[in-house]
C-alpha cells in the first residue's frame, strides 16, 4: 500500500507543479496584456486631449473668421450704400444715367474707385504700404474703399 500512496503522492505533486508553472505561465501573459492595456488607454488619453485641444483651436479660428465675415459683410452693405442713395433732392441714384448724363466725371470716379480696390486687393495679398499710404491722414489722402488697410495713420472724423 505504501507504493500507492508513493504513487499518488508524486501524482499529486506532479500535478501540483504543472498547475502552479500553468498558472504562473497564464499570469505573465494577463501581466502582459495589462501592460499593453494601459499603453493603449494612456495613448487615448492623449489623443483625446490633443483632440480637445484642436477643438478648442478651431473654435476660436471659428470665431475670428465670423468677425471678419461680419465685418465684410458690413463693407458690402455700405458699398451697397453708396450705389444705391437717395436723397430728397435729387431722388434714387441711378448709376447708369448718371453715366450717360456726364461721362466724364463718373468715368473719372469710377476709375479710381477701381484703382483704389485693387490697391487693396494688392495689400491684402501682402503688397507692402506705400510711403504715400502710410503717412495719408486727410480725407484728402486717403484709400476711400479700404482706409483701415491702406492707411493706419488716418483716424475718421480728426
Amino acid at each position: 500500500m505504501s507504493k500507492y500512496l508513493l504513487v499518488v503522492i508524486l501524482l499529486m505533486g506532479a500535478a501540483g507543479y504543472w498547475y502552479y508553472t500553468d498558472t504562473q505561465k497564464r499570469m505573465a501573459i494577463l501581466q502582459e496584456n495589462n501592460a499593453k492595456l494601459e499603453v493603449a488607454v494612456e495613448t487615448q488619453k492623449q489623443t483625446l486631449q490633443k483632440q480637445q485641444e484642436d477643438i478648442a483651436k478651431i473654435s476660436a479660428e471659428k470665431s475670428a473668421v465670423e468677425e471678419e465675415f461680419a465685418a465684410s459683410r458690413q463693407s458690402v452693405e455700405e458699398l451697397r450704400g453708396k450705389f444705391n442713395k437717395v436723397s430728397k433732392l435729387l431722388g434714387a441714384r441711378d448709376i447708369g444715367k448718371l453715366g450717360a448724363a456726364r461721362p466724364a466725371p463718373i468715368s473719372r470716379i469710377v476709375t479710381k474707385g477701381s484703382n483704389d480696390v485693387m490697391r487693396c486687393f494688392e495689400i491684402i495679398t501682402g503688397a507692402p504700404l506705400t510711403e504715400k499710404e502710410e503717412n495719408a491722414e486727410k480725407p484728402s489722402q486717403i484709400n476711400k474703399q479700404c482706409p483701415d488697410i491702406a492707411n493706419p495713420k488716418y483716424i475718421p472724423g480728426s
